[in-house]
C-alpha cells in the first residue's frame, strides 16, 4: 500500500522551478560538454576590430605616399618654373600652386609653396598634411626640388 505522502505527490501538480531547474540543469550539462563553445564569437570580437585598424593604416598609408608624390611633382614644376632664363620666384610659387589645385586638391591638405631663387640656384619646397583617413592620424608631407637657375655666362677667353 503506498503511503500518503506518496500519494500526496501524485496529486499535487509539477513545481514550474522544477521544470525551470531541470532545464537549467541540462543546460549547464551541455555547456560543460563543449567548453570552447562561443570562443569564435569572442575572438572575432576582439579581432575585428584590430584587423579594421589594420587595413584603415595601409589606406592611410597608401594616401601619404600620393600625397609625397603629388607634392613632389608641385615642387619640381615649381623649381623648374623658376629656374628659367629670365624667372623669378613668384612664377616658380604660381606654378607650384597651379600644379597643386590640377592634382593635388583632395589628397594634400593645408599645402603651402615656398620658392627660394638666388644667383645660382633655385629650392622649392612644399609642405602640407595627408588626408586623414584614420582619425586623429595627422602625417606631414614634405618635398624639396633643388635646380640650378639657368643663366648666361660669357665666355671669357674669347677665341681669335
Amino acid at each position: 500500500m503506498p503511503t500518503t505522502a506518496g500519494k500526496h505527490r501524485a496529486e499535487r501538480p509539477p513545481s514550474p522551478a522544477l521544470g525551470a531547474a531541470r532545464r537549467l540543469r541540462a543546460r549547464w550539462r551541455r555547456a560543460a560538454a563543449r567548453p570552447d563553445a562561443g570562443a569564435a564569437t569572442a575572438e572575432l570580437a576582439v579581432a575585428m576590430p584590430l584587423l579594421l585598424l589594420l587595413v584603415m593604416l595601409v589606406i592611410q598609408a597608401g594616401l601619404w605616399m600620393h600625397a609625397t608624390h603629388v607634392a613632389q611633382s608641385a615642387a619640381t614644376r615649381a623649381a623648374n618654373a623658376a629656374a628659367g632664363y629670365q624667372s623669378s620666384a613668384a612664377a616658380g610659387r604660381d606654378a607650384g600652386e597651379q600644379t597643386l589645385t590640377a592634382i593635388g586638391d583632395g589628397v594634400l591638405k593645408d599645402p603651402s609653396v615656398s620658392v627660394t631663387r638666388t644667383a645660382t640656384e633655385v629650392r622649392a619646397e612644399i609642405t602640407g598634411t595627408a588626408a586623414t583617413v584614420v582619425p586623429g592620424v595627422r602625417w606631414t608631407v614634405r618635398a624639396i626640388a633643388v635646380r640650378p637657375t639657368e643663366r648666361f655666362v660669357p665666355d671669357s677667353e674669347a677665341t681669335p
